[in-house]
């Protein structure tokens, strides 16, 4: 994940992410995205050059189809070395953008493609041939010739012949001019879906909580474990419904162990207020698997039942808490 840019004398110039490579900052009716860069140069040859660095930031969907987010442009320009310093672009998106990545990362990691522009200022050799230039030359660039600094375009025979002697007609003369030069190049990358939604949730764009759902009792519930991940790479490839038959099969481990059909029996001839702990969470066990059977049975009822992306991801949620908590103790309900 870097990208290398020649610079056409031999060297080049590296870059790659940095390690926190993006921020979110909070804006009105946005966020300004900042992306930091390490740049460096592979031998520095041409040392003392600065670099203004900008970029078009894609990202890509599923399919990794690219689709335009933001421009990013660096405020101070930079003078690499072999040893890497950094480099900060910044940007702005809107919220409308914000939620149009949220559904094109579909929960996973985000992948970006920065396009980069690498601009300076760098003196260039060249020569000029007098007889397709009438001569012109100061005073100011007679004196820097006897000096020995001539960067002169032209020559002018009557005045340089008396103090130099005679100079070949079709002579050319050789100096340096600043030249603005324009590289470009990609740089792919991703970024972890946690970091991301840590990035939306410091711009007030949404909310997100951590779970780590560990494996209770050695390899007991592996399984469960395994039906939860599947569950969710599913639903990252856009199968709704599938996700949510493969998530049942860990919600079915979580009834087996807590005994939650028994509880429920007992509890459903209780008013609400009436029923123990225990038997509330043996409700909500149940519930959510009597849910989640319409996505992989189709009775008179559950025909119709159409669910959407948002209804997916709850129930999957909802069934990793459930493994969570069976994960403490299994004898909790």
């Amino acid at each position: 994940m870097n990208a290398v840019i020649d610079l056409g004398n031999g060297d080049s110039l590296q870059l790659e992410p940095a390690r926190r490579v993006l921020r979110l900052y909070p804006g009105a009716g946005g966020a300004q995205v900042e992306v930091t860069l390490r740049i460096s140069k592979a031998q520095d040859l041409a040392p003392g050059v600065a670099y203004r660095v900008n970029a078009q930031m894609y990202v890509e969907d599923a399919v990794r189809r690219q689709r335009m987010l933001c421009a990013l442009n660096a405020a101070n320009l930079v003078t690499p070395l072999v040893r890497a310093g950094e480099v900060q672009m910044s940007g702005f998106v809107t919220d409308e953008q914000l939620r149009a990545v949220e559904q094109l990362r579909a929960g996973g990691d985000l992948w970006v493609n920065l396009r980069l522009s690498v601009s300076s200022v760098e003196r260039h050799a060249d020569s000029v041939n007098p007889d397709q230039h009438p001569p012109q030359i100061s005073l100011e660039d007679v004196a820097a010739l006897r000096d020995g600094k001539a960067a002169s375009t032209t020559w002018i025979k009557e005045f340089l012949t008396p103090k130099y002697g005679h100079i070949l007609l079709r002579a050319k003369v050789d100096f340096e001019r600043p030249l603005q030069t324009q590289r470009t190049g990609d740089l792919r990358f991703d970024i972890n879906a946690g970091e991301w939604a840590s990035q939306m949730a410091a711009v007030d764009a949404g909310a997100f909580v951590e779970l780590l759902v560990p494996l209770a009792r050695g390899a007991d519930y592996t399984s469960a474990v395994a039906a939860l991940r599947e569950a969710r790479e599913l639903l990252r490839q856009g199968n709704i419904e599938p996700a949510i038959v493969e998530a049942r099969k860990a919600v079915e481990q979580v009834r087996d162990a807590c005994g939650t059909q028994k509880l429920f029996a007992a509890a459903v001839k209780k008013t609400p207020r009436q029923r123990t702990y225990h038997e509330r969470w043996a409700f909500m066990v149940e519930d959510l698997f009597s849910t989640m059977s319409g996505a992989g049975h189709k009775d008179e009822v559950t025909q119709d039942f159409e669910y959407t992306r948002e209804d997916a991801e709850m129930l999957i949620v909802a069934t990793a808490g459930m493994l969570k908590r069976l994960s403490v103790d299994s004898n909790s309900l």
